[in-house]
């Protein structure tokens, strides 16, 4: 099998490039008619030996750059713009390399005759399985402008969602990472040199100063020792959680915590019936739909669940019976999942649990940060008090040692 370097005009009159395999290049130009061009010149692909020294590329791909991927794909799919045609344009568009260098091999595939769908999954680890599988779904039924359309808005209703959660939580965050950086300072810098005046004067240290004062020497002289400690506790516990032992653990003391816990529980059960409800609108079938949501679902909790419901569901049970025999889904989304399932309207129904959870969730983060603020504020100001109550209480002894 050899490869050929070809040109070709699409429907809309515009050259395009690119290479494909084939036992002869008249092979390659029957299959580009096939596809609808008009061949220009086929060649032999240049053989030989060449080094690429191009590295690839790590840049993070945003959320934002998948939801103008759909949108644009979309509106020039219902254009009437070809495939292949719109591909392009995108490519020549991105600004994200990683990114685009994915399009330019998913277009130069689906040129070469493989579905958008095929192409996008061999892209491992750059498209989400969620986006390929929508549109291996649009493909298959015929209306993949529109499944991309519907996409576009899920994806953008998701990071809206993230974002807000982020946002709501940032500012206690910075609060306490600055905080700690000044307690870290005063200790480390300020304490040291009181601590000497104290001494000078022959002033007894009082239990906080000298307490601190052994926090300051034991960082100072053994600072290499605990960053290798924490180093290794940091690795350590990262690999742990990368077990799915680990894994496990941890989403369930996560959903078991006191606040943080319902807040999680809103969040995935509100991720997952949009998921959910969004495949099946675009045409999923039910049991495709469940398995693609148990690889999006990043609660391994919740992913057994889902797992189970299609495992009932393959043998002719009900979505909505699993979920309430897991217990981890409130009542009223499962009576809705179930009233869904009893009229064929599920997706319906579970679009509206996730937007009843996401609004919840809205309430449930800003209820939380307005606890946070002062929580974080009472517990710095008493960190911070105890360390000036460390540094005035030798002032005073020493004041009283003079009158004497």
């Amino acid at each position: 099998m050899s490869e050929f370097a070809y040109k070709v005009r699409d429907d809309k009159g515009r050259l395009v490039a690119g290479r494909m395999p084939g036992a002869t290049s008249g092979e390659v130009v029957d299959r580009l008619h096939n596809l609808g061009y008009t061949v220009v010149s086929v060649k032999p692909a240049a053989a030989g030996f060449a080094l690429d020294f191009s590295l690839p590329s790590f840049s993070r791909i945003k959320t934002e750059d998948y939801v103008m991927l759909a949108s644009q794909l979309a509106a020039m799919l219902a254009a009437g713009v070809a495939l292949t045609a719109a591909l392009d344009v995108i490519v020549e568009q991105t600004e994200n390399p990683r990114l685009r260098a994915a399009l330019q091999r998913t277009s130069d595939d689906v040129k070469a005759g493989s579905s958008l769908a095929d192409a996008l999954r061999k892209h491992h680890g750059t498209f989400p399985t969620l986006f390929v599988n929508m549109v291996a779904a649009g493909e298959v039924a015929g209306n993949l402008e529109e499944v991309l359309a519907r996409l576009s808005v899920f994806m953008e209703k998701q990071a809206d969602f993230q974002q807000k959660v982020l946002t709501a939580m940032f500012y206690p965050i910075i609060l306490l990472c600055f905080s700690l950086a000044v307690i870290i300072l005063v200790i480390l810098t300020l304490l040291p040199a009181f601590v000497k005046m104290f001494k000078d004067a022959g002033v007894p240290l009082p239990g906080p100063t000298q307490f601190l004062y052994n926090v300051n020497l034991l960082v100072r002289n053994y600072w290499l020792f605990l960053l290798l400690g924490l180093s290794g506790l940091f690795l350590g516990l990262r690999y742990f959680l990368r077990t799915p032992f680990g894994r496990a653990l941890f989403d369930r003391l996560t959903l078991d915590l006191p606040v943080w816990g319902t807040l999680s529980r809103k969040v995935a059960i509100a991720r997952i019936f949009r998921t959910l409800a969004s495949l099946l609108t675009a045409g999923v079938p039910i049991l495709k739909a469940l398995e693609t949501l148990e690889k999006t679902t990043e609660n391994t909790v919740y992913a057994g669940v889902i797992r189970e419901a299609q495992h009932n569901v393959s043998k002719g049970g009900s979505l909505a019976e699993q979920l309430r025999a897991s217990g981890e889904f409130p009542t009223m989304a499962v009576k809705m999942a179930a009233v869904g399932e009893e009229a064929g309207s599920l997706d319906k129904m579970l679009a509206k649990v996730a937007d009843f959870y996401e609004l919840s969730v809205d309430y449930a983060v800003k209820r939380l940060t307005a606890l946070m603020e002062p929580f974080f504020l009472v517990v710095v100001g008493g960190v911070v008090g105890f360390i000036l109550a460390s540094v005035i209480m030798p002032i005073f002894q020493m004041v009283s040692t003079l009158r004497r």
